[in-house]
């Protein structure tokens, strides 16, 4: 292998760890970056587009549907569809794209694929619900522009790590949740019996509510940065190595391991920083997401089995009113949906301070990310002294 694809290989392995900042070199090839992306959006679109299409124009038309059950079961297929295929779609192509950009190809296809997204979708969205085709087309155009501009600025890089991230951590889930959800279900299923909750939940629009689950995020967003700052501040200042070099073994940087690792740590720049900061706390937002929608869905199940119809009129006043998620129409009362949304919101809250302050979470889910982290400090040493010449110690760093 030659010095040229050797250093594209470090820095293709410095991406696909959510590193973009540390990369000398500028991204190519960003039509096959963006692929991922464009399926999941692509994907979205179109089976959004269908649900839109059958569930009738009114919550009338969509009720007297609900009566055909086989109606009911292509619905729940579609909707079974949305929450599984733009995620594997997009998992799959991410696959690809990752060999593609070893080999320096997969520019026809990415093409095609960004064809299909400017054009066919806004034509099938218009078939299905009408509206403005070359509205539609302008818009598929701009999100396709901001797509280009974040894989350019790696952001693409940022968020695929995160989310496997997340996903290889979710083993972890259920040992995790078996500590907090008894906690969290003292609280909140007492609460969630409450009319005062069921009476908030009825008078806030959705508008408002998705205000009120905006604001616990922002709080836990705030904290994680708080806190996380200072954990790469000493993840920085620190020479050693937690986890062993042998990680960087079996990894593109090995050439670089024979002369040792450099002397001294060339100094972060600003946007490596962070970059590393917003490594840390995108996969801990996504971890507590996950958290989140597990309860959300618990209660939404929970609520259909224990809560009657007449109880939810009783508790607010009135009839209940279906419900919608995300512009879909759901066979599960409004007021169900928005006391579900509030007690995940508040859950996620619990979640995202624990996993930093509390040593028995911190030790499944915290420490893993700053190994990751380490590894990836020294990693980055090994590469600007390769590139700068950087004089190395005769002898690698101490493992523990």
């Amino acid at each position: 292998m030659t010095d040229e694809r050797r250093v594209e290989a470090v820095e293709q392995w410095f991406r696909r760890r959510g590193l973009p900042a540390v990369v000398r070199g500028r991204p190519a090839q960003l039509l096959v970056r963006t692929a991922p992306a464009v399926v999941f959006i692509t994907v979205w679109q179109v089976l959004t587009a269908v649900l839109s299409a059958v569930d009738g124009e009114t919550d009338a038309d969509f009720d007297r549907l609900l009566e055909n059950n086989l109606f009911v079961l292509g619905y729940d297929g579609l909707l079974l569809g949305l929450v599984v295929l733009p995620g594997l779609g997009s998992w799959l192509t991410a696959r690809w794209v990752r060999h593609k950009l070893v080999d320096r190809g997969g520019a026809v296809p990415a093409a095609v694929l960004a064809g299909v997204f400017v054009l066919v979708v806004p034509v099938a969205g218009w078939v299905a619900e009408g509206g403005s085709m070359p509205l539609g087309l302008v818009t598929q155009l701009a999100i396709l522009a901001g797509l280009f501009g974040a894989a350019f600025v790696g952001v693409g890089s940022i968020v695929g790590w995160a989310l496997r991230a997340a996903f290889r951590q979710l083993r972890l889930l259920g040992e995790l949740t078996s500590r907090v959800l008894p906690l969290l279900l003292l609280f909140t299923v007492f609460g969630f019996f409450t009319t005062e909750i069921w009476q908030v939940g009825a008078a806030l629009p959705r508008a408002r509510m998705w205000l009120v689950v905006g604001l616990f995020a922002v709080v836990a967003v705030v904290f994680l940065l708080a806190t996380l700052k200072a954990e790469v501040t000493t993840l920085t200042q620190s020479h050693t190595v937690p986890v062993g070099l042998d990680k960087l073994r079996e990894t593109p940087l090995a050439p670089f391991l024979a002369d040792g690792v450099p002397a001294e740590r060339l100094p972060l720049t600003k946007l490596e920083r962070a970059n590393m900061i917003l490594v840390l706390v995108l996969t801990q937002v996504l971890q507590t997401l996950v958290l989140a929608t597990v309860m959300f869905v618990f209660f939404v199940v929970f609520g259909i089995i224990a809560v009657q119809h007449s109880v939810i009129k009783a508790w607010i006043g009135r009839d209940p009113t279906s419900g919608t998620l995300f512009g879909i129409q759901l066979p599960i009362p409004q007021e169900l949906l928005h006391v579900s949304l509030f007690i995940a919101a508040f859950s996620g809250l619990y979640f995202a301070a624990s996993t930093v302050t509390d040593a028995k979470y911190r030790n499944a889910f915290f420490d893993p990310l700053a190994d990751h982290l380490a590894v990836s400090l020294v990693a980055r040493d090994l590469y600007l002294a390769e590139l700068a010449g950087v004089p190395r110690r005769a002898e690698p760093a101490a493992e523990h």
